[in-house]
């Protein structure tokens, strides 16, 4: 029985150490913290558990960001969805998704800036035009907690009702 439980041991204690060595492996692939891009390590400590590193998405699950025609709505769109979360059925890049963003209040505005500054210097050729204070100011459209806008729908319904205020 001692032998038995010692190969276990063995087999238990190797296949952790091959998991180990695979995310170090891995976590090369990351740049330093001084080397990162403004808004990178915001995006990667909230955003690429989901969406990638770069971007790619976890289909069919979790959509893209990168090459997404999503990025081409409003800063302020982009930071609706941060902070109000998504959920219901969306489209992007000819991919039907139906799942749940969760709402990302918790995060700090200059947080909020930052991703949408990365995801826009990583993957599209406009600049972002968004700040802190701009952030802020989106929290207090929708006062308190909210429910995640619903789909494509709601988030225009939410930049609309923004704009005309």
């Amino acid at each position: 029985m001692t032998k038995v439980y010692s190969n276990r041991c063995r087999a238990v204690a190797g296949t952790a150490l091959a998991a180990l060595l695979l995310l170090v492996g891995c976590s090369s692939e990351l740049p330093p913290p001084g080397e990162m891009a403004q808004g990178q390590e915001a995006y990667l400590r909230w955003c690429a558990s989901c969406h990638g590193n770069q971007g790619e998405g976890k289909p069919p699950t979790f959509p893209p960001l990168a090459g997404s025609e999503w990025l081409d709505l409003s800063d302020e769109a982009l930071a609706l969805i941060i902070l109000y979360g998504l959920r219901g059925e969306i489209e992007v890049m000819g991919q039907i998704y139906r799942g749940y963003m969760p709402p990302m209040q918790h995060l700090r505005d200059q947080d909020i800036a930052d991703i949408v500054l990365f995801m826009r210097n990583a993957w599209t050729d406009r600049e972002a035009h968004l700040d802190a204070a701009a952030v802020a100011e989106l929290r207090t459209v929708f006062p308190g907690r909210r429910p995640p806008l619903e789909g494509l729908e709601g988030l225009l319904e939410a930049v609309e009702f923004v704009e005309s205020r």
